[in-house]
């Protein structure tokens, strides 16, 4: 509990350096100008499917997936966290969102997707790093196939770092943005581990 204790308190200090030092924002801008730059000649419906089609489809097919798992194996309690923590790192992204109130990028740093909502934390990012990283606790847990479990561990690892890369991509939010939305992630998986630990795989 302490642990948890630490790391929210160390997310409050980072959001507050995040909204309250302009130094952090210019320096998120020359960041977003530097990777527009690199990536350049690459076209933008690859971020874009990161954004929507193949983001929606990589939420919706692991919690169908970890429902069916642990339905057959009657674990009521790890079908709740799980398929539940999508929702729930949505509610609490909405929630920081209204009260940080950070503006996003300015509009023509923004390609393609033009969102209206506030930028920190980034939902896709805090999402992807919860649903995925409680993918790769469990696979961890359960799969015993060597080789399947390298590949999902690689799998879910590469998707988070690229949802992430995709959203500074489009220019939707700052780097800063996504880095909270690992951190507060990473918190997320964290405290979710404890609780399957303690009353998970009991029901």
């Amino acid at each position: 509990m302490k642990k948890i204790v630490i790391l929210i308190l160390l997310f409050i200090i980072y959001t507050i350096l995040v909204c309250f030092f302009p130094q952090v924002t210019n320096f998120d801008t020359e960041i977003i100008i530097c990777l527009q730059s690199k990536f350049r000649n690459i076209p933008s419906f690859i971020p874009v499917l990161m954004d929507c089609k193949v983001y929606s489809a990589l939420i919706a097919l692991p919690v169908i997936a970890g429902f069916i798992f642990f339905f057959r194996r009657y674990l009521l309690i790890d079908i709740i966290l799980f398929c539940s923590s999508p929702l729930a790192a949505y509610l609490l992204n909405i929630f920081i969102k209204n009260i940080v109130r950070r503006p996003r990028p300015p509009l023509e740093l923004q390609i393609v997707v033009q969102p209206s909502t506030f930028s920190f934390v980034s939902s896709h990012t805090l999402i992807t790093t919860v649903l995925w990283g409680l993918v790769i606790f469990y696979t961890n847990k359960y799969c015993k196939n060597i080789i399947l479990k390298i590949f999902t561990v690689i799998f879910s690892m590469l998707w988070i770092l690229s949802v992430g890369l995709s959203r500074i991509w489009l220019g939707v939010h700052n780097p800063t943005d996504v880095f909270g939305g690992y951190f507060l992630g990473i918190i997320l998986v964290y405290t979710y581990i404890k609780l399957i630990n303690m009353i998970g795989g009991k029901c």
